[in-house]
């Protein structure tokens, strides 16, 4: 009685441990989920940076183009308002002689003419040269007005391009932001996910721990074992399976030891950990043989009988089937 009860509570303890460890995986899961879309947030973040700042770089020689271009409007400019000035001095100097000269009246212009016809020739050509200067100021200020206008367009296209590049490091600098406070963010799952598994790692040693009894070398144990495991040949695989109507790897050897009050955890990796570690060259009949995800009991001869494979069943193989990771003895 005192043994069932011990047994049961050993049964609760465990399902209670296996409960603690699915929590703590599905927590790690849901964290290892959350630390992945941060980190997949962040790559878009500076993959939209990367391409800001290679807006940016673009920018800059834009500017650099289009502020060389105003410049060489503003020397054009000043050249032609340089001429402007020219052609207008020497427009009223012209003048100054032609009509404020008060050395020369103009009956003495009228007297000194052969004839009307002198006169008039006189008065047309002041008319020329009054139409030839008026025509290239026209011409200079228009050219003046060309080079202004293109200048004011130059300085407007600047405007532009200069409130385009606030405008970018603007969101250069919401970006780094949004990319610090993300790996903050990260960080901080990266650091809850550490603890996760640390816990996690704890609670299964500590279920690992719980199988983990020293054997007793009782030979006639491993023996009974070994018959009851030649009993089940021919028993099909069944996945999760831990009774006669169907096995898996180490729902069959978990029953065969549990028949004689043995308990080994319920899965493989799980049976790796338990009993007493024992080396290839000390194997005998009745360890359990592991390997990466599976277990067999050895039989001697270099065999095991396990459970095989879905659509297989219960049967008699080499012990080298696989790499061997451990042998644990129970018995």
């Amino acid at each position: 009685m005192y043994r069932k009860v011990i047994k049961a509570v050993s049964v609760i303890l465990s399902v209670t441990m296996l409960m603690g460890i699915t929590v703590f995986a599905d927590t790690i899961t849901d964290l290892q989920n959350q630390k992945n879309q941060k980190e997949k947030e962040i790559d878009n973040i500076e993959d939209e940076l990367a391409y800001v700042m290679l807006q940016m770089d673009e920018l800059e020689i834009s500017m650099a183009e289009k502020n060389d271009e105003i410049q060489t409007a503003t020397e054009q400019l000043k050249k032609v308002q340089v001429k402007l000035d020219a052609q207008y001095a020497d427009m009223k100097l012209r003048i100054k002689y032609m009509y404020e000269d008060q050395t020369t009246s103009l009956s003495e212009v009228l007297l000194s003419s052969a004839n009307m016809s002198e006169v008039l020739n006189k008065a047309e050509y002041v008319q020329q040269v009054y139409s030839y200067d008026r025509s290239k100021l026209d011409e200079i200020s228009a050219t003046a007005k060309e080079v202004s206008d293109i200048k004011t367009k130059l300085e407007n296209d600047m405007k532009e391009l200069e409130d385009m590049d606030a405008d970018l490091h603007d969101k250069q600098a919401s970006l780094y932001t949004t990319i610090e406070d993300l790996k903050k963010e990260r960080d901080d799952i990266a650091t809850k996910l550490t603890t996760a598994q640390q816990r996690s790692a704890r609670a299964l040693g500590s279920y690992y721990m719980s199988y983990a009894t020293t054997a007793n070398n009782d030979s006639e144990v491993a023996n009974g074992i070994i018959n009851l495991a030649y009993s089940f040949l021919g028993t099909p695989y069944a996945s999760g399976g831990s009774s006669p109507s169907g096995f898996d790897c180490s729902g069959f050897t978990s029953y065969l030891f549990r028949q004689y009050g043995i308990n080994l955890a319920r899965s493989s990796s799980a049976q790796a950990y338990g009993g007493q570690a024992v080396s290839l060259s000390d194997i005998q009949p009745g360890d359990v043989v592991c390997y990466p995800g599976h277990v067999g009991l050895y039989i001697g001869g270099g065999q095991i009988i396990h459970a095989s494979v879905p659509g297989d069943v219960v049967k008699i193989a080499s012990m080298n089937i696989m790499t061997i990771t451990a042998v644990r003895r129970y018995w």
